[in-house]
């Protein structure tokens, strides 16, 4: 498989536009291998990882967190400049799908609301909303062009043909037209998509908050860390992986029971102590669990293809 296919299909799942403007998605190492046979994927691109790709003779390593924040110069023989060295002596990719995949409610990151057969899902932060537009093609031989856009026609009239298009099909679209191609475009106000930060949802039935918590160690999410006092029952259920700590009162404004997250501060747990209970289940096994669900679903999409897919698994620095 070409890099460029890879990187569409990963992007299908965490599109660049939904990443936040601070974030460093995307290709992070480039390389001239021009035939993907076997991508790695992990949550971080730490020297120890990258070492196991290779081992694994890894083309294409995808991970969660990028490998930096801010630009750089491998001016220190650190572990920047071992996971540059490393990549670039073996021809490996390196791509990070951080907040690109977080914001997507429906991917990997939904794993939780999944296990738990949640139900009437919501996003907690959206940032961004997008809605599909019209396009309106009457030259018959442009048409023929489009022919992979057919599932999208809603209507015929004539030699018109009318394309109901999402925004990312909407440039793919346009792509496979001759320039010049006169073609009318109308964008709606609906129907509407929303992606952003954390989700919350309602259990199929209310649970004791024994049998949940005993869901949750199933789930291998750990309990030692929690704000606030334990409900008797738990219906509607709150999530963010990572450092989600700051959308804790937006969970608990929308009917949470419980908020899971990561990396709440002192503060932040003062903030939501009195309003439910958020349990700090630590940066780690939300976005571990989360990239093995990304894997699995590749592997069963790519393998037909000829591409192996291997997870490989983190390591929690607190444990």
């Amino acid at each position: 498989m070409h890099p460029s296919t890879l990187i569409s299909r990963i992007e299908t799942t965490a599109p660049l536009q939904l990443a936040a403007s601070w974030d460093k998605c995307g290709v992070q190492i480039a390389s001239a291998a021009s035939e993907i046979r076997t991508v790695c994927v992990t949550l971080d691109p730490s020297v120890e990882t990258v070492r196991r790709a290779v081992e694994h003779e890894a083309d294409f390593l995808l991970c969660h967190h990028p490998l930096s924040l801010a630009p750089r110069l491998p001016s220190r023989l650190d572990d920047f400049h071992e996971v540059l060295s490393l990549s670039l002596k073996n021809s490996m990719w390196l791509y990070s799908a951080h907040t690109s995949l977080d914001a997507n409610p429906h991917g990997p990151v939904n794993w939780l609301g999944q296990a738990l057969k949640m139900q009437d899902m919501r996003i907690l932060e959206v940032t961004r909303r997008e809605t599909p537009s019209l396009l309106r093609l009457a030259d018959s031989a442009m048409q023929e062009r489009v022919r992979d856009f057919a599932d999208s026609v809603t209507r015929r009239d004539g030699q018109m043909e009318e394309y109901l298009l999402w925004p990312e099909e909407s440039a793919a679209f346009k792509a496979s037209l001759d320039a010049g191609t006169p073609l009318q475009e109308l964008a709606l106000a609906a129907p509407i998509r929303e992606y952003g930060f954390g989700c919350i949802g309602t259990l199929p039935k209310a649970l004791g908050w024994d049998e949940f918590s005993a869901r949750l160690t199933a789930l291998g999410l750990p309990l030692s860390r929690m704000v606030g006092q334990a409900p008797e029952t738990v219906t509607r259920v709150a999530y963010c992986p990572g450092s989600g700590a700051d959308l804790g009162p937006a969970a608990f404004a929308k009917g949470a029971d419980v908020y899971l997250t990561g990396d709440v501060k002192y503060h932040q747990a003062q903030a939501v102590q009195d309003i439910g209970l958020t349990i700090d289940v630590g940066h780690f096994c939300l976005e571990e669990t989360m990239m093995r669900t990304w894997s699995r679903s590749l592997d069963r999409e790519l393998s037909p293809e000829g591409v192996r897919v291997i997870f490989l698994q983190g390591r929690d620095p607190f444990a």
